[in-house]
Formats: C-alpha cells, sequence, structure tokens
C-alpha cells in the first residue's frame, strides 16, 4: 500500500521563504473523564490552580477542586478569617467572561440585599465575597458562595429506574417556587436557566459534612498535561520552537470531587430524632461515607457555582451562551413507564414517522425492567426506618433543603441582557418564538419541565431536528402542541421566528402531522398513574405549562396549590425508596 505524500510549507526564514515537510504533532494525552480541556488553560482562559494554593493575601486556601464550567473552574476552600469553608469560583479571564462574571456579583449583591427576611431568601445560594485575583498574565475574578452539595440531575441519575419520590419532589417544588417567588416578586429578576443542574442540594451542619467528608475522601488527584496551542493563533513556524513550547506549557488537571448528598442519615434524625438503635446507626454512616459522587451528563456553559460544581461535559444540552438559542392530594402511585418504546421525549411512544428512531439517553429509562440498578451507592433508608414515623412530624418538615444556583443569566424582568434565554428541553414557547416580551414567567415553564422529569426520569421535551427537514424549534413547537394543544394566534406572533415557524394560516409550516397526546393520558397510559393522581398532578403542572405567558401562573400562585401538601407521616415507605 503507497505511503501518503508528505506535506510542505512555506517557512520565512532570513534567507528567504524555504519549503520544508511539516511535521505532525504527536497525539497529547486528553484531561480525565468529564474534566476541563488543557487547551481552556490558554491566554483568556482558565487560572491554574492546585491544592494549597492561597487567593485574597492568604485568606483563602485550596482544599479540593469541586467541578468545573464553561466559564469556571470551583474550588473548596478554608477561610481563614471565618474558620470556614467556602466554594471558590475562579472564572476565565478573557473579557466576555470577565464582564459576565461583574454583572453576577451586582445581581448577587441585589440578591442578599433585598429583603432577606423573605422565606424564598434561603433558597436562593448565599454570596460570601468576590474579589480579582491577578496572575503573570492575567486577571481573573473569583467569587466566594457557600458550599452545597450535589444538584438535581445527580438525584435524577440515582433514581432513574422510577423517578424520584414524589413526596421528595413536592417539598423541591415548593422550596423552588419559593426561591423564584424571592426573585421574581421582590428582586424583580428572571433566573432565565432553571434546570436541574443549577438547582443544589443545602447539606445541614455543613462544616460537620466537610470535615468528615475530607478525613474519610482519596486526596486530590491531579494529571500533568501539556496545554495545545490556541487553535486561533497562527501556526507557528519553526517546528524545533513549537515542540520546546509545548513541552514547556502544561497544567494539572484535578479530578473533581463535588460534596456528596448527606444521603438519608438527616432524613433519618429529623424524622426519628437521634438513633439509639447503633446497628441502624452505623448503617447509615456505611451508606454516607461510600456514597459516591454526581454521574456524568451533558449541561450548559455554567456562570455560577450550581453548573459548574456539576462537573459535566458542556456539549449539550443547547444552552443560551452556546446554541444562542428554562401539593394537597397527593400523587401515592409510584411514577414508573409502561413498556413503551425508548426516548428522551414523552411523546416518543406515539410519535410520527418524522422523528428520529435513535433518541436514546443515558438518562432515561423508560421501563422498569430496563434497569436493574441505579448508578452509584444505593443510599436509601433501611426498611426499618420507612414502618414508624414519629406521629408529630411538623408540617414544615423538609426532607431536602434545595437552593436555586447559577445567577450568571439572570437578568431584570423588564430590561433584558439578552433575548436568547433557557436550555432547550426547559425553553418556553415565547423564547422559542423569539418573542421580546417575555419575563418572569419563562421560569414557570421551566419549573414544570424540571418537577415532570423529577418524577419520571425523562425529558417533557427533547426536540430532534432531521436533516434540512425541519429544526429543533420547529420539533419542539411540535410536541408542545401535541402535549398542550395550539397556541393561541396572538401567542404565535411578534417574535423573530414567528414567519419560520408558522404559516399565514398560523399552522406549523414545516411539520404538519401531529398526534395529540394530553398531558393527563401521557400520566396515565405512559406512567400508570392511577386517574385521580393523574389529574391532580395535572392540576399542578398544565397552569405553569400555559401556552400564553399572560395567562401562565406565578410562583406566588403555585406556592398555595393543594398537590404540594405532603402527609410525612404517611411517607415513610416512600423516603425508605429514594436513592440519596
Amino acid at each position: 500500500m503507497a505511503s501518503s505524500s508528505p506535506k510542505y510549507q512555506y517557512v520565512r526564514t532570513a534567507q528567504g521563504q524555504k519549503l520544508i515537510p511539516i511535521v505532525d504533532d504527536p497525539p497529547m494525552p486528553g484531561p480525565p473523564r468529564d474534566e476541563e480541556p488543557p487547551a481552556d488553560y490558554n491566554s483568556g482562559g482558565y487560572l491554574p490552580v492546585k491544592v494549597a494554593d492561597s487567593f485574597k493575601d492568604g485568606r483563602y486556601t485550596v482544599i479540593r477542586k469541586l467541578g468545573w464550567g464553561h466559564f469556571s473552574t470551583v474550588w473548596l476552600v478554608k477561610d481563614a478569617q471565618q474558620k470556614r469553608h467556602s466554594a471558590l469560583k475562579v472564572v476565565k479571564s478573557a473579557g466576555r467572561y470577565t464582564e459576565t462574571a461583574r454583572d453576577e456579583i451586582k445581581l448577587l449583591r441585589q440578591i442578599a440585599e433585598t429583603s432577606p427576611s423573605h422565606p424564598g431568601r434561603a433558597h436562593i445560594v448565599s454570596f460570601l465575597d468576590s474579589f480579582s485575583h491577578s496572575s503573570i498574565s492575567n486577571t481573573h475574578i473569583c467569587i466566594i458562595f457557600e458550599p452545597l452539595g450535589e444538584n438535581l440531575l445527580s438525584l435524577i441519575e440515582k433514581n432513574r429506574r422510577k423517578g424520584v419520590a414524589p413526596c421528595i419532589v413536592k417539598s423541591i417544588a415548593r422550596q423552588v417556587l419559593l426561591g423564584l417567588q424571592y426573585l421574581h416578586e421582590e428582586c424583580d429578576l428572571v433566573h432565565t436557566d432553571i434546570k436541574p443542574e443549577n438547582i443544589m442540594m443545602s447539606i445541614p451542619d455543613i462544616e460537620s459534612h466537610i470535615v468528615a467528608q475530607l478525613s474519610t475522601s482519596v486526596p486530590p488527584q491531579a494529571h500533568k498535561l501539556p496545554i495545545p496551542p490556541n487553535p486561533r493563533t497562527r501556526r507557528i513556524s519553526s517546528i524545533a520552537t513549537h515542540a520546546l513550547t509545548s513541552q514547556n506549557r502544561s497544567v494539572h488537571i484535578f479530578e473533581s470531587q463535588p460534596l456528596p448528598s448527606p444521603s438519608g442519615h438527616h432524613i433519618h434524625t429529623r424524622l426519628f430524632g437521634p438513633s439509639s438503635n447503633n446497628s441502624s446507626s452505623s448503617t447509615i454512616s456505611s451508606l454516607v461515607d461510600s456514597h459516591s459522587s454526581v454521574g456524568t451528563a451533558a449541561t450548559t456553559p455554567a456562570t455560577s457555582l450550581g453548573s459548574a460544581m456539576s462537573k459535566l461535559k458542556l456539549s449539550s444540552p443547547e444552552s443560551p451562551s452556546q446554541a444562542l438559542p428554562d401539593q394537597n392530594t397527593h400523587v401515592s402511585g409510584k411514577v414508573s413507564a409502561a413498556a413503551v418504546p425508548s426516548g428522551p421525549s414523552l411523546l416518543s411512544q406515539t410519535a410520527p414517522h418524522r422523528r428520529s428512531t435513535s433518541r436514546s439517553s443515558k438518562r432515561l429509562s423508560t421501563s422498569p425492567a430496563s434497569s436493574s440498578s441505579t448508578s452509584g451507592s444505593d443510599c436509601s433508608l433501611p426498611e426499618s426506618m420507612a414502618t414508624s414515623v414519629s406521629s408529630d412530624v411538623p408540617s414544615s418538615f423538609l426532607p431536602i433543603s434545595i437552593k436555586i444556583a447559577d445567577m450568571g443569566n439572570a437578568t431584570p424582568s423588564k430590561r433584558h441582557y439578552t433575548e436568547d434565554i433557557q436550555t432547550r428541553q426547559y425553553r418556553s414557547p415565547e423564547a422559542i418564538i423569539g418573542r421580546s416580551d417575555w419575563g418572569c414567567k419563562v421560569d414557570i415553564w421551566s419549573v414544570a419541565c424540571v418537577i415532570f422529569e423529577l418524577l419520571t426520569a425523562e425529558y417533557l421535551f427533547e426536540p430532534q431536528a432531521q436533516g434540512q427537514i425541519f429544526s429543533k424549534d420547529d420539533d419542539h413547537m411540535a410536541q408542545i402542541i401535541e402535549l398542550l394543544g395550539d397556541l393561541p394566534p396572538e401567542a404565535k406572533q411578534g417574535g423573530r421566528y414567528s414567519r419560520e415557524l408558522f404559516d399565514h394560516t398560523g399552522a406549523l409550516r414545516y411539520i404538519r402531522h401531529l398526534k395529540p397526546w394530553p398531558l393527563n393520558r401521557v400520566m396515565r397510559e405512559k406512567y400508570l398513574l392511577p386517574a385521580a393522581d393523574a389529574e391532580a398532578l395535572c392540576s399542578f403542572l398544565e397552569p405553569m405549562l400555559a401556552l400564553d405567558m399572560h395567562q401562565r401562573a406565578s410562583a406566588g400562585e403555585m406556592i398555595s396549590h393543594p398537590w404540594l401538601d405532603v402527609d410525612w407521616k404517611e411517607e415513610g415507605e416512600a423516603l425508605q425508596s429514594v436513592v440519596w
């Protein structure tokens, strides 16, 4: 077999131009799985950080890496002044990232100073400090937050076989709505990127938890990797100089070690009080210690603590930054899918042939029989804990405490910083159409999508493009109409993409054949909920999924919905089934 012809390039020298062969660079070792790429440590990118590095004149000392995102890396640090641990976010140094970080700090200060006594304030991540850190060649904005546990995506991952127990989902939903009520009504801010990755689990007695974790976890692991040249810069003409530069430019990529969830131990303590049963206590402790960290999935670029700590790759789902493109009657039945064709969209069972047939996702399991176990350690409560819940459990009991994070994309409700908002699967109709008069209600649409995903471990909407036939926006609108009915004529108008999506009659321009499958039927036929439970759930979700944003319910209106009420004395078995 003939060898390929060598490639040549002209190189300018003192004697004039010379034609020399191009020597291919040897393949460079890649970063550890699911860590930031070394190429992003070029000028304008991440700050190289190592364990034991200090910031702000020695006040903050790096303990370990918590995670990373498109905009930043996040580190667990010890605050020598306050004698506590915090989360340090170090933003990339390029001007666009610096500007975004400064805007975020302004919003964080506004959030911290506005109505601190409001009950929803406790469900927004706490901003503690900010400063600039200068390296040899760049300056990086640094933000200090309270340390938090894993995000809700990790909870979905661990419970993907049957979904998260409805009683837990109701507790989460109420807290998210309280946090959004605070942002919307007190701060006049729209989050614009509500999704599981940006809702973090708060850890009770966080200092003790961190100390215990540091005493038992493995030391931080680092990998020394070469920094490849920036592909946007011109190729170095001298091969020898290039090789020397690559050899001398390297970075230590640390493996992320997010703080694991508190598992079932704090739930048991709050429900039953301190355990006198040493075996049960030791069982819980062992479960906490053996608990594995967050699984992997795709996410949008992180601009704040929430997404950065999720330790995920940043290729999809689509994000505003990359693609320019978001209880009294309780559900007693388990939400589990019937044996239906696989696919992340709930409409995949009756999807027309226009849809892709390979719409699988690692996050999903459409049949209980299709997954025999969940990832990570099984940190559900022992059976003995599910049988005798104390009769004096307060109605305000929170089995899980959450906080909304990632305020980097937040914007005033009337004066928008951008019109390209929301991660694809949680994007509202008005954002898909490209309207500019959206407001706080876009977050409410996203909340409904998140709640459905928690219950079922499936996306509510997962649009797919099909070549040149139709786009993801076309398919997204088709799925919305199949589930919720047609949009009012006024809701289709006034957007940048209205004419691309709809024809002169108001029908979808490129997708003609739809198969309606209303939400109530989906819950009964696909997820096998009893009729009464499906009705109760839909009465909660549908006001948040109103197609006309002006008719959509607000966070304040939904907080008092009867579906959110839980009788915790009756939920011992459900709590026992949750994998933390």
